[in-house]
């Protein structure tokens, strides 16, 4: 129970990678705050940690892109919970298009939701985390934001400025000791990843828990020395189009 009395936020919490990521923190003492659009899917993340793994957790609903949305999320966790010591951003959007098929709302969308929202969270937690002297920050990139790709430029654009995000607030925080990490993912198997297409071939693709793993131990005192850098979390899958 490494994290006991730590309160977490989750965005993306719902599903995939970000669920299992909820349920572990859960598991490692942690209360968690699940954040996202579908009520349905926060509602049962949260209801399993409390009912199955007998945590304490609550869900909000919102945007990420939404700054109302997201100081609702924050105010609301601080008011049930405590102040947030953990952020995970994981909420994320894929567009795979060709650079001249790719309408300025589509690529808007894609930034907001995977680099713009990193900082409306951090910009609400880290006056706190600074003030305790004491935070982890967790922003979910990809193996696309170290490469370049065909058919993906929004897509790459977010994923790279993810790290910069990381790295920068790393950093600046490095003397309130808040540490601020980048995970990027190779391929798995995920809903988001399903609405690819019917017919990829996912082997070797990792499943949500194998990359949760890599999150909530960037999450514990034991990865004090790691800050300001991103963790490439690759295994034995080719990404889309590879």
């Amino acid at each position: 129970m490494e994290l006991q009395g730590k309160v977490a936020l989750v965005t993306g919490g719902g599903r995939g990678i970000g669920r299992e990521t909820s349920l572990l923190l859960a598991k490692h003492g942690a209360k968690v705050a699940v954040f996202s659009r579908s009520e349905a899917e926060v509602s049962d993340t949260a209801n399993y940690i409390t009912n199955e793994l007998g945590g304490e957790a609550i869900y909000v609903t919102g945007d990420v892109r939404s700054v109302e949305d997201v100081k609702k999320a924050v105010r609301e966790t601080r008011e049930k919970l405590g102040d947030v010591d953990i952020l995970v951003n994981n909420a994320g959007t894929m567009l795979l298009k060709p650079l001249d098929e790719t309408t300025v709302e589509e690529w808007d969308f894609v930034q907001d939701i995977n680099s713009r929202a990193h900082f409306l969270l951090a910009r609400e937690v880290v006056p706190q985390m600074k003030e305790n002297r004491d935070g982890v920050i967790v922003n979910i990139s990809s193996i696309w934001g170290t490469k370049g790709g065909p058919d993906r430029s929004a897509y790459i654009t977010s994923k790279f400025a993810a790290i910069g995000f990381s790295k920068a607030l790393g950093e600046e925080l490095k003397p309130y000791n808040v540490r601020v990490n980048a995970v990027c993912p190779g391929p798995v198997d995920t809903k988001m990843t399903d609405d690819l297409g019917p017919d990829l071939n996912k082997t070797g693709w990792l499943q949500p828990i194998d990359i949760a793993h890599v999150i909530v131990d960037l999450c514990l005192p034991k990865s004090v020395a790691v800050t300001a850098t991103a963790v490439e979390a690759f295994g034995g899958g080719r990404p889309v189009g590879l």
